[in-house]
């Protein structure tokens, strides 16, 4: 079978972007559930990494992937990607149960990481020789290479399903794939060195075979997942969010496990479920309803609510893996909770179902599934809440009844933060003096906080203190009782000075004082966990060992943050240490003409080239992080927003990047200069009314509110995709030599902007985010190199034609600096 060179190298490129995406979803699962959800996101910075540095090795090193052994040497690597990807998979899989973080774990850690990189640079070297040698036919290959990866998001929302060990390996299937299609591809034309079929085979008949040997009898279940008694698991199942778990039954309730982080009951249907601090609403209220819990869980409140006498209970659940549990497998156990005809379950995020209902409840419960040492690590402190925003508080508080309650609960260590931000959305409903109006009890390291529109009567207190005693809670709050200075400040009938409740307070922890950050989060700084005040940062990064007790999120963000800042500068000074060594080689008597010179060494590499394809993988990244968000906020669609997402933004930059297919690299440079313009003008306006449009959003129909995420997320994926196809375009003019270098250098600046910019919405917000993505789309403006003298939109073509063609009686055409591209290192593409 022959397959034409275009059609092997495009479908090849889209195979591996597809691998790529779908690996890249399942190990942030696998390490989440490994690790925690913090590691989640270090993974997905994984495929930047390796993105970079297969550049730099192509750059350095160019005979790795060269005509005409271009399509041989492709092919192979990806065939060693797929055997990469399943060395990587059986390794994390088999490994023994670790606490992290712990003595020793760093250098583990380390490993994985570094064998979980391997496939992706490997498929990044192959993509940088794809782009350094079809420079020409960019716009169309970075089209199929994101529509590709869209597609990888597609599959790994069905793959998910069956397990993320699974996903991943059918993520080394897609490698091998891709690996046949640069095969064929080598047997297109006579001169071409054919690739190792044998070797393509193996990995791809290889890959197919573990994965029907893990459905057939499955053996690639990871053994050190992040619980405390393995032995008592009964039930195990993947979702596209997580892996959930569930223990065999003890004293009438089953342990559901979510992640690493979350834990829910699910309660025998005979059990009487233990009173918690959050039921005390039914104690002012009795069987008055209506009632509404957000996060119906393993269903331990609803089940409270029904025995406090409640006839109506709006149960709301995003996860549809927690309801395929509830209403699978444990559904008899559970006397079918969900399908009682007093509970109306509703499946979607419990914020924009309270924006859209007109109903008004008189109670609403929002529990906490979140386990008491992830909250006291920092493991939380990257977790977004909808719920836990002055916007979010306040959209709850305006579905109350005039004397309904809400009541939120959390562990002990985060209860600060919590009046913090009840008191402030009181005083937004115009509640002038918020102490009269809460109250708080704990207990099991758990408090609860009841908050209510209307003031407390002094019955109410006292029934709610007899509530209490009752079940042995302890009060932690009461309108004559604030227990604290901190908290008499902050419930104080007037509001306090801007530093003294909204930015770092004085806490009292084993007798030792403690400042922590309580201002309120909002939507646009949604890190309820994330406690550490932006003054004290350098103070709490350099007491590492503090780092790694108590503030594990930012101890891996700091990690990843160094690594990729090290990782930059190496790609700078390496390529650039290399590039000079090998024109160093060469003596003047042994390159007598200036086109020998060209033919052996890159010419000296332009700063403003490197600059500039640093500052759009910058941009790109941080806009990404932060439109993205939104995206998904918007697009409340149960398990499949993150696909869903994924596939507007791949797309629509896959778009905008083909749009420059007919903008001549002479044009090329003002072009991509009003694009970076215009984006850095868009970040800047984003900044300032991005938020509130997602927070109007959230009150509209489905479809409407599906319309704006893509009006949201279209314009940047299609302006911001389209600057990398014209800054190749550029370089290639120059010299198509010089592409891998800033490839490379484009993927380490966006792996080290998604740290430095996770950091920055953690003390600033994602309005910050987006003007930072402004300044580098400025600087990328600003440094757009220029394209060579005369270059036109075929000369690529013209290059390739001359340069490959049998027939060629002429040498290549010079460029503006006099130096010509080498014969060998044209566009192979027939």
């Amino acid at each position: 079978m022959r397959v034409p060179q275009r059609s092997g190298l495009f479908s090849g490129v889209a195979a591996l972007a597809c691998a790529s995406v779908l690996l890249e979803i399942s190990l942030a699962r696998i390490y989440a559930a490994l690790f925690g959800e913090i590691h989640a996101f270090l993974a997905v910075s994984l495929s930047l990494v390796g993105a970079g540095v297969g550049g730099a090795l192509l750059y350095v090193v160019p005979s790795l992937a060269r005509p005409p052994a271009l399509f041989a040497r492709m092919a192979t690597l990806a065939a060693l990607a797929s055997g990469a990807t399943l060395a990587a998979v059986i390794l994390l899989a088999h490994r023994e149960p670790l606490s992290v973080p712990a003595p020793g774990s760093l250098p583990w850690l380390a490993l994985c990481y570094a064998a979980s990189t391997v496939p992706f640079a490997l498929a990044g070297l192959a993509l940088a020789a794809a782009i350094r040698h079809a420079a020409p036919e960019m716009p169309r290959l970075y089209l199929l290479d994101l529509v590709g990866g869209a597609l990888g998001g597609l599959a790994a929302a069905g793959a998910l399903r069956a397990g993320a060990p699974r996903a991943a390996l059918a993520a080394a299937i897609f490698f091998a794939v891709a690996g046949i299609f640069f095969y064929l591809g080598s047997r297109c034309c006579e001169g071409e060195q054919r690739a190792p079929g044998g070797l393509v085979a193996t990995f791809l008949l290889g890959s197919f075979v573990l994965l029907a040997g893990d459905v057939g009898a499955p053996w690639l279940r990871l053994a050190g997942i992040r619980r405390p008694s393995p032995d008592r698991t009964e039930h195990e199942a993947w979702t596209e969010r997580s892996l959930i778990s569930v223990d065999r039954p003890k004293a009438g309730a089953a342990l559901m496990r979510l992640g690493g982080a979350a834990a829910s009951p699910i309660l025998d249907a005979k059990a009487t479920p233990p009173p918690q601090p959050e039921d005390m609403a039914y104690a002012l209220h009795k069987d008055q309803g209506p009632a509404l819990v957000v996060g119906a869980g393993g269903g331990r409140d609803v089940r409270a609510a029904l025995k406090a006498g409640q006839k109506d209970v709006v149960a709301v659940e995003g996860d549809h893996g927690v309801l395929e549990v509830m209403r699978g497998r444990y559904a008899a156990f559970s006397g079918n909770l969900f399908d009682k005809p007093e509970v109306h379950l509703v499946v979607g995020d419990g914020r924009s179902f309270a924006r859209r209902t007109p109903l008004l409840f008189r109670n609403i419960v929002i529990p906490s599934a979140d386990t008491v040492e992830a909250s006291t690590t920092g493991a939380l402190a990257l977790s977004e809440s909808r719920l836990h925003t002055l916007e979010g508080v306040g959209d709850f508080l305006s579905r109350l009844l005039p004397e309904g309650t809400l009541v939120l609960a959390r562990a002990d260590a985060d209860f600060d933060r919590l009046l913090s931000l009840v008191t402030a959305a009181l005083r937004r409903a115009g509640v002038a003096a918020p102490k009269d109006h809460l109250f708080a009890c704990s207990a099991a390291q758990r408090t609860a906080l009841l908050a209510r529109r209307t003031p407390l009567a002094r019955e109410d207190v006292d029934a709610l203190r007899r509530h209490c005693r009752k079940h042995r809670f302890s009060e932690v709050l009461a309108p004559d009782r604030p227990a604290t200075p901190v908290r008499s400040l902050l419930v104080a009938a007037a509001a306090p000075s801007a530093s003294a409740a909204s930015a770092a307070a004085a806490r009292v922890a084993d007798g030792a004082a403690v400042e922590a950050d309580l201002t309120p989060p909002t939507d646009d700084r949604p890190f309820f966990s994330y406690t550490v005040p932006a003054r004290r940062l350098p103070a709490v990064l350099g007491d590492v060992g503090a780092l790694r007790a108590g503030h594990t999120a930012l101890f891996a963000l700091a990690l990843l943050l160094a690594v990729g800042a090290v990782l930059s500068a190496l790609g700078v000074l390496l390529p650039a240490l290399a590039a000079r060594r090998r024109r160093g080689r060469l003596a003047p008597q042994d390159v007598p003409t200036q086109t020998a010179r060209a033919s052996t060494a890159p010419p000296t590499p332009p700063a403003r080239a490197l600059a500039f394809f640093a500052a759009i993988g910058a941009g790109f990244a941080l806009v990404e992080l932060a439109v993205f968000r939104h995206g998904l906020l918007l697009l409340d669609l149960p398990a499949h927003e993150l696909p869903a997402v994924l596939v507007i933004l791949l797309v629509s930059a896959g778009v905008g990047g083909y749009l420059t297919a007919r903008v001549a690299p002479g044009a090329a440079t003002e072009v991509s200069a009003r694009v970076a313009e215009a984006l850095a003008v868009a970040a800047a306006l984003s900044a300032v009314g991005l938020v509130p449009l997602a927070r109007w959003g959230l009150g509209l129909g489905a479809f409407p509110r599906a319309l704006l995420a893509i009006a949201i997320l279209v314009p940047f994926g299609v302006l911001a995709g389209s600057l990398a196809p014209l800054g190749v375009k550029i370089v290639d003019s120059v010299s198509s030599a010089l592409l891998p270098w800033c490839w490379a250098l484009c993927a380490f600046s966006g792996a080290t902007a998604m740290a430095l910019g996770a950091l920055c919405a953690l003390n600033l917000g994602y309005s910050a985010l987006l003007l930072g993505a402004g300044l580098a789309y400025l600087l990328a403006a600003a440094t757009v190199p220029p394209a060579a003298a005369g270059a036109t939109a075929a000369g690529g073509d013209e290059r390739a034609a001359s340069s490959g063609g049998a027939a060629a009686g002429e040498p290549p055409p010079r460029d503006a600096a006099g130096a010509q591209p080498e014969a060998l290192e044209a566009a192979p593409i027939a």
